[in-house]
């Protein structure tokens, strides 16, 4: 397994890999090794980790977002590659198309959301006119994501404020970045490193008052205002039965990429009321309430 994030960050995700390869009849240790690196939200170790693993000549690679992708097509074009949470494969080159995959790669897509996210700011803030988002420039995703927002952005009358971070030692300066320029709201992308800074971006965003729009329900549950997206958890326990498959002698080029099934609007109440925000009757009838 190569997972881009940190062992605290991926948790969840890991055990519900675990939980559903044990449903499925795997016992580690006599039916399977799981042999993991973390890059620990470091995109730039992708390649020699994803080296060190088909080094170790798996049956099979399960990775997680497009770097891992990316790193795992670099290391091998013959190991069976299953992707967990990747956006945008097609256009990445990934995989030909999303019913004949072709090569070695296939998985459980996530679909960009950055577009919904402007839309659902404007929607629930019709007052707001600047929008902030955070991007890791090192994730080759991040231009896809950031052209969506910034096209929203000028289609719902939005001024767009980009803070960008280069290292993950970066994230506290590009944080103070964006809030010195006064944004209405902050939009927080899928991309790996958010995963692990998670508590620590709800909490800055909660200081500053300042409603945090993301495609992730477990970010709005830790304080964040609202979200809208697909259970990422849920992707890895889909993940592992595709797994299972190729570990049977399916090939992952036959194997069509499957999709996001359930999509979901989250807000959470106490954040509501403790940034001083009331969002339209017509969000909240749609929107599944956390406290």
């Amino acid at each position: 397994m190569l997972l881009p994030g940190t062992q605290t960050g991926y948790r969840s995700r890991y055990e519900t890999f675990r939980a559903e390869l044990k449903n499925l009849g795997y016992i580690e240790g006599r039916d399977v090794q799981l042999d993991v690196r973390w890059a620990d939200d470091r995109t730039e170790r992708l390649e020699a980790l994803a080296k060190e693993l088909v080094a170790l000549r798996p049956a099979v690679i399960l990775t997680g977002t497009s770097a891992g992708v990316a790193a795992c097509q670099k290391a091998t074009t013959t190991t069976p590659i299953v992707f967990a949470t990747a956006a945008s494969v097609v256009e990445q080159g990934f995989i030909a198309s999303y019913a004949r995959p072709g090569g070695n790669v296939t998985g459980v897509v996530i679909y960009p959301m950055e577009r919904k996210m402007v839309e659902l700011a404007r929607e629930a803030l019709p007052q707001a006119r600047r929008l902030a988002i955070l991007v890791h420039e090192s994730d080759p995703i991040h231009k896809l994501l950031l052209a969506d927002f910034l096209e929203a952005c000028a289609k719902l009358k939005f001024e767009p404020i980009i803070a960008r971070v280069r290292r993950v030692e970066d994230l506290g300066l590009a944080v103070n970045d964006a809030l010195a320029q006064r944004p209405d709201a902050l939009v927080l992308p899928d991309l790996a490193f958010m995963l692990s800074s998670e508590r620590y971006l709800v909490e800055r965003a909660l200081q500053a008052r300042l409603p945090l729009v993301s495609s992730r329900v477990e970010t709005t549950i830790a304080g964040g205002l609202m979200s809208y997206g697909t259970s990422r958890n849920e992707n890895f326990r889909r993940a592992a039965a595709m797994v299972d498959k190729v570990l049977r002698g399916a090939k992952p080029g036959d194997l069509p990429v499957e999709q996001p099934e359930r999509f979901e609007l989250v807000v959470n109440a106490k954040t509501m009321k403790a940034i001083g925000v009331e969002l339209s009757p017509v969000i909240m009838m749609r929107a599944r309430v956390v406290q």
